[in-house]
Formats: C-alpha cells, structure tokens, sequence
C-alpha cells in the first residue's frame, strides 16, 4: 500500500471485520491469523483451493480499495502496490517462523514494546486463547457495510467524536440488513502438516509464544513509543517497479524449497506437453493432477 490509509484506528476495525466476515460466506478459505499494519498486512489462509485464495486475495484488496475510496471522497486510488501476493508454505517449522514474523510485526516496527499493546486489528488475543485443537473458533458478530452506506470524512485525521459517530451511523444504516459471522481457526493451518494431537498443538502454540516474548525483548525500544492516533492518509501516486513475476513459498530448508520448485516447473512442463498434445487432436491426454485442463483449441474454421 502507498501512505497510511489504514491506521489503527476503531473505524479500521469495524470496516476490515465487515469485509473479511462478508468474504469468507463467499469464498472457501479459513482465515486463521493476521495483524493488519498501517500500509500492509500479513494474514494466514488455509484452504483446499488454491483459486479462492486467490479470489479472496482479489477481493479483499478490491473492497478496502473501494470503502477508502469512499471515506477520502477520491473518484480513483491505487492502494496495493506488486508486492501482495500469496505465498505456499511448505513445511511445518517454515509455517511457525511465518507466524512468529507476523506477530512480532509491530515490535519489528518500533510501535509498541509487545504485541499485547498493539491497538491495530490482529488475532494474538484470540491464539492465547483459543482452544488448543484444529477446529477451535473464535466468532464476533459484525455488520454487513456496503461501500455505498459510507461517507467523506470531513478531515484525512478525524476526531475520536467524527469517528464514533461515523460508525453509529453504519450500525444504523445496517440494522436492517443481515449480519455476517466473523471466525478465526488460529489452528487450522496445523491440519495441512497433519497435526491434530491437542497435545501437539498445545506444545506448538507454546514453542511460538514462547519465540514471539524472546524476540520481543530484542526488538523492542529501549523507551515505551509514544501514544498517536495516525489520520487516513494517501501519499503521491504510486508507481510500481517493473519485476518479473516469481513463485513465493517458504520453507525451513533450501533442499525443500528446491524440490518443491522442480515439482512446481515439471508441472508446468507436463501442462505445456498435454497442450500441444491437444492442439494436434488428441484425445486422450494424461494432464497433471490438479491441473485446470483449458478448453480445447479450435482445430478447423466453419465455412
């Protein structure tokens, strides 16, 4: 993202919830843990679909674009820079590393001392205590906000009052209309590494807390930061850096990074392969598992 278009901030809140609780009715992805910085964030989905987690991606970005759009009064904004992606995680220990970088972001980023003090949105409250088991969920209630029910604010650093005001009247606006069930799995993502032991992930949780409290007493200022409220604001025009495309994925060892990356270009060699198998009238081809086969080339013209 460009500038500080979502500041910790309790209208940030409500109009993130409202968006992520509106998006998981539609797609099928589990959102398990996040903390949402000012200009990015860090989120982790577990789904066994790798085209919704890309149409979550999509759309999450889409409609934060639109309800700031509508809150800054802009007819246009490019929010979200080449940089957001999704990125496979391929091992269980890259996975905890994933999580311990996510929660220590606002340490990372000189705001508070622990994560405990961050007043932006994140789920570490909620993987302290949830229950230690993979279907564990923590549920909030929350408004269904249309881009449409929002209004300019009258300043980019609206007051304590605007703001509470502002959110009265969504909750006003939306009365009427359905509300959405927001739920967090902070455990799910251990069901992908065969996980399921209470026991075992009672132990995991402890490894990553246990991680996150040693790292905070490296990284954190030496003095508490300073109490701010930040305002919603939007730099100069972003302009993005001309980058080839790349495959992200972590992994805890170069050796599994590497094979993961020969099994992911033997796949797209294999697709390549049934491909021009089809286009020379093949029938009976052997595509990859998992692959989406494309619709068969056309092979004559009508007359």
């Amino acid at each position: 993202m460009q500038g500080l278009p979502l500041p910790a901030r309790s209208l940030t809140t409500f109009l993130i919830e409202s968006i992520m609780a509106r998006l998981i009715t539609t797609e099928q992805v589990i959102i398990c843990n996040y903390v949402w910085m000012a200009n990015h964030l860090h989120m982790q989905l577990y789904s066994l679909d790798a085209s919704a987690l890309n149409s979550f991606h999509g759309q999450l970005k889409k409609r934060l674009t639109d309800f700031l759009k509508r809150l800054l009064g802009l007819s246009s904004l490019r929010l979200w820079d080449d940089r957001t992606t999704l990125g496979e995680v391929l091992d269980l220990e890259a996975a905890i590393d994933r999580i311990v970088y996510t929660f220590l972001n606002p340490v990372r980023a000189k705001l508070v001392r622990s994560i405990d003090d961050y007043k932006g949105l994140h789920t570490w409250h909620e993987f302290l205590s949830a229950e230690a088991c993979v279907s564990a969920c923590i549920e909030k209630e929350v408004p269904w906000v249309l881009a449409t029910d929002i209004e300019a604010l009258s300043q980019r650093n609206p007051s304590g009052s605007e703001e509470r005001r502002i959110i009265s009247e969504l909750r006003e606006k939306t009365s009427l209309r359905e509300t959405h069930t927001l739920r967090i799995y902070p455990f799910k993502w251990l069901e992908a590494f065969g996980i399921t032991d209470p026991k075992e992930i009672e132990a995991i949780r402890l490894r990553i807390v246990k991680r996150v409290r040693q790292e905070e007493a490296v990284l954190a200022p030496k003095k508490s930061p300073s109490q701010r409220v930040e305002g919603f604001v939007v730099t100069e025009e972003y302009k993005p850096s001309r980058k080839s495309r790349k495959v992200f994925m972590y992994a805890s060892t170069l050796a599994k990074r590497l094979s993961h990356l020969e099994l992911y270009w033997w796949f797209v060699d294999r697709c390549r392969y049934c491909y021009q198998l089809m286009r020379q009238g093949a029938c009976d081809i052997p595509w990859p598992p998992g692959c989406f086969v494309p619709p068969k080339p056309l092979l004559n013209n009508a007359l």
